[in-house]
């Protein structure tokens, strides 16, 4: 959209309605923001940034001087017509849309695939569920059935804000410089998006519980959620007390690694209820969550179709029991953690386990060039980007973690 173009459509529809066209138009899809230049933009509202030599720069001063009032402003309006407030709304429509781009990059993101979104009006709010519970029991002829009982428990929610402003300097828009406008807003939304994601990985796998920010707050009480004595009935590893089998560490090598922790799945862990016998349940791993230096091992593992063994007798050959029995995830948010605990894995139905309470979705706010930045650094827009959310165990017999080491 070129200048001119800009300026008939202002003429023909007003500033008001300029503004609701270019919005259709990039609804639509018929324009992207990307065809839109900032500085043919001021142009046609009349609004462009000047950049003065030394005797502009006197003229002007002297001009100021005797009219205090324009000190000050970073875009000069020219055009009566057209003020500065519709150059900055369709400016602040173009960058927040930029920055809703690069935060909807999921190259590479993994952490929608490991919680439900659930929206949210309130903070650190009470998630309630119930005990298992008790199976039927068998009723005689004529006798009356027997009662059920069940208890209620919940858990609670934490949520927390994240954001960055971004200044847009009156040199950007008058030398043009869109395309660095828009690389920057699109910088500002991806690498909110990767915050959120680093948030998502580090609750899933409990890294901060040592400094006491957990992710399982059962009754409103923050505990681990991978506890080590195996009391949550999700632990394979060292110190496991509570199921004396499954006390080692099981390096992730080959598809028998698996195969025991889904054993321990099946005859470990049990339903909660109070009303009977605890039960084993039907809770099946759909997803392997690794660090990225056991990728490569994670997916050859689940994605050979064929397992070769060999031994004193010769080579034998048989179908992989785990092929494409799991989605295998990865995130460097794990290697992150550094040590042992990058060759930790964990395995289950993560979706099921994790919910991410969203208060507010990633949003952008514009503030207009009536700030001290303006003066301070001749700003002449801040775009400020963020989120209101968090993640929140509602359970832990979904997932199960894995020492490696």
């Amino acid at each position: 959209m070129h200048g001119s173009s800009i300026k008939s459509l202002i003429e023909s529809h007003g500033a008001a309605g300029f503004y609701h066209k270019v919005v259709e138009l990039l609804n639509e899809k018929k324009v992207s923001p990307d065809d839109i230049s900032y500085y043919e933009l001021a142009d046609a509202c009349g609004v462009l940034p000047r950049l003065r030599s030394l005797q502009e720069s006197q003229a002007f001063l002297e001009d100021a001087l005797a009219s205090p009032g324009s000190m000050g402003r970073v875009l000069q309006e020219s055009n009566p017509g057209v003020s500065s407030h519709l150059f900055q709304v369709v400016t602040g429509e173009l960058i927040g849309r930029k920055v809703i781009e690069g935060y909807e990059d999921e190259a590479g993101f993994i952490g929608d695939r490991l919680v439900t979104v659930i929206p949210s009006r309130y903070r650190n709010t009470r998630i309630a569920g119930f005990r298992a519970l008790g199976g039927p029991t068998e009723v005689s002829e004529g006798h009356p059935y027997e009662e059920s009982t069940f208890e209620e428990k919940f858990v609670t929610s934490r949520e927390s804000k994240q954001g960055r402003i971004l200044s847009i300097n009156e040199e950007l828009i008058a030398f043009d410089q869109t395309g660095e406008i828009n690389r920057r807003a699109m910088a500002l939304g991806y690498y909110l998006r990767q915050e959120r994601e680093r948030t998502i990985i580090r609750a899933v796998t409990d890294a901060d519980a040592g400094s006491s920010q957990y992710v399982y707050r059962p009754s409103g009480t923050g505990q681990s959620l991978y506890a080590t004595s195996g009391g949550n009935r999700n632990y394979v590893g060292p110190g496991n007390t509570t199921s004396a089998d499954f006390d080692a560490a099981v390096p992730l090598v080959d598809w028998t690694d698996i195969e025991e922790v889904l054993h321990y799945r099946a005859t470990e862990v049990r339903d909660d209820r109070i009303d009977g016998q605890q039960r084993p349940i039907v809770a099946p791993a759909r997803q392997l969550l690794v660090a990225e230096r056991l990728r490569g091992t994670a997916r050859s593992i689940v994605q050979s179709t064929e397992i070769q063994v060999t031994t004193a007798d010769g080579e034998t050959k048989f179908a992989n029991p785990v092929h494409n029995l799991l989605e295998v995830l990865s995130s460097p948010f794990i290697d992150e953690q550094g040590g042992a605990a990058a060759t930790n894995w964990y395995l289950g139905d993560f979706r099921r386990q994790f919910i991410w309470t969203e208060i507010w979705p990633v949003q952008s706010f514009l503030q207009r060039a009536e700030s001290s930045a303006a003066f301070d650094r001749d700003v002449v827009l801040r775009v400020k980007a963020r989120y209101y959310g968090g993640v929140s165990a509602v359970d832990t017999a979904f997932v199960t973690k894995v020492v490696g080491a």
